[in-house]
């Protein structure tokens, strides 16, 4: 199974942003040492709670440190858990067995008939590719401008 086909993931940049927005005072922390907690998410259509540790390290290119989510099976440090179908529970790539769909193997003959150029599953795949990069882009644009105006907020109240 291949991560973009799982039925839900959890991104640490997106903890990040959160415990950011909730708490900028306890985020400062993690310039210096780091920061530990318990997150509790919920998943659309599912009942109760999961929980998740998460830790907060000292890193240079992130502001406020990096955020690394801890597997719930393997207790491994992670930047994303993925919940494969509904009913099963969070863990990272590894536990899962998940894999990228560009390491996949193409046949280098994928292009060789006439309409093989434009129909092949290889250019398919690169101009997927493309289309999920330009949309990682945007999301992390967004993440950066919230977290902006987090720390603004944050920078004006202190």
């Amino acid at each position: 199974m291949r991560v973009s086909e799982c039925w839900a993931v959890l991104r640490a940049e997106d903890v990040y942003t959160s415990l950011l927005r909730d708490d900028p005072a306890r985020m400062t922390a993690g310039v210096r040492s780091r920061v530990r907690g318990t997150l509790g998410w919920t998943l659309p259509g599912r009942r109760g709670t999961d929980t998740t540790e998460w830790e907060l390290r000292p890193n240079a290119v992130w502001r406020f440190g990096r955020v690394f989510l801890r597997c719930p099976r393997c207790s491994r440090p992670a930047t994303r858990l993925y919940v494969p179908t509904e009913d099963t529970r969070p863990a990272c790539r590894r536990c899962w067995g998940l894999t990228y769909e560009s390491r996949q193997r193409r046949t280098y003959r994928a292009g060789r008939s006439r309409w093989g150029l434009i129909f092949s599953p290889i250019v398919y795949a690169m101009l997927r590719a493309d289309d999920a990069r330009e949309e990682r882009a945007t999301a992390a644009e967004k993440r950066y401008a919230e977290r902006r105006e987090i720390l603004e907020r944050f920078a004006a109240a202190s």
